[in-house]
């Protein structure tokens, strides 16, 4: 059955994952599309090389954003091997994430998001390996600059900057105020170095214009698209089922596993009110919230008593994604 073929544990799902990636994106690889960008948000500091790189060759284009997604779901098996917040060694994750993220159609060619999110990981690695640490300088430098390249890409991580103070208190209950400088430092020196590039290359007014884009531009979210709608409710229905479910069993929990979770909480928090409260966020995001999504929801199939149950809501998700990608 699927959910039990997902969730084991076999060396075979290092060669089934990226071709469970892959024949969910035969389509746009079949007939490659570009991303629909408003103007400046494909011109971000990091993003404008691979801007210029892929303009002419769409094929590129989406193998590259195909690429990062697989990435993606190997950095969240990774996570989980390292740190056991699910104590159950399971490929599940990382299956579901390439579930999750492969039906937004719309995003099966490159965006900014992507790197940006790999980045994001990286960071709550830093994150999470502060746990049980006397002494984190280096921990929270890191984790600053990992955040700050990745919002080169996609500005819109900035606003992830809270989570590198609340992960850390979240981990670390006694941070020295040392923590607090060291991560907004590193934060910050990507930035100022790219800022003073533009500014010595006498480049202020297209910076200016681009970050000015990339913070006022207004998109509609789903708007129109009954079918990826009902799919975002559905995704919403698991992610409500997952919580009640992690909240019954929370007690049970290592204290360790509590707080890595209570980290995830934040990144999905952050994420669902920038598409409440910014203009500029649109289905993009879902690429973030797939991350913590993809633990939340595995974490209830792998422990859940009634599997049959569970095996219908993987199908069925299975069967909704199959069907955004011919709609």
């Amino acid at each position: 059955m699927l959910l039990k073929a997902l969730k084991s544990n076999q060396p075979l799902h290092f060669l089934l994952i990226p071709i469970i990636a892959i024949a969910f994106w035969i389509k746009p690889l079949m007939a490659p599309l570009a991303y629909p960008f408003y103007a400046g948000e494909n011109m971000m500091i990091l993003y404008k090389p691979f801007n210029y790189l892929l303009a002419n060759n769409l094929l590129l284009d989406n193998i590259l954003a195909l690429f990062f997604t697989i990435l993606l779901a190997f950095l969240i098996l990774k996570l989980n091997v390292q740190y056991t917040f699910i104590r159950v060694r399971s490929f599940l994750p990382s299956s579901l994430f390439i579930l999750i993220t492969s039906g937004m159609s719309g995003l099966h060619a490159m965006h900014p998001v992507y790197p940006a999110a790999l980045f994001l990981v990286l960071a709550t690695d830093r994150i999470f390996n502060s746990y049980d640490k006397e002494v984190i300088h280096s921990n929270a430098f890191d984790a600053g600059i990992l955040l700050s390249i990745g919002s080169l890409f996609y500005l819109n991580l900035v606003f992830f900057f809270p989570l590198l103070w609340f992960g850390f208190i979240i981990i670390k209950p006694k941070v020295n105020w040392r923590e607090y400088i060291l991560t907004t430092i590193g934060f910050a020196l990507p930035w100022l170095g790219a800022l003073a590039w533009y500014m010595i290359n006498g480049m202020q007014d297209e910076i200016t214009h681009t970050l000015q884009a990339n913070f006022t531009f207004r998109q509609e979210l789903l708007k129109g698209n009954l079918p990826v709608q009902v799919y975002i409710g559905y995704l919403g229905f698991l992610t409500l089922l997952g919580s009640f479910y992690l909240l019954s069993q929370y007690d049970d929990k290592r204290i360790s596993s509590r707080k890595f979770f209570k980290v995830f909480f934040w990144i999905f928090l952050i994420s669902a009110i920038l598409i409440a409260l910014h203009p500029a966020v649109s289905k993009e995001i879902i690429i973030i919230m797939a991350i913590p999504l993809a633990y939340l929801i595995s974490n209830y199939f792998i422990f859940m008593k009634k599997q049959l149950v569970g095996e219908i809501w993987m199908y069925l998700l299975a069967a909704a994604v199959i069907y955004l990608q011919f709609v």
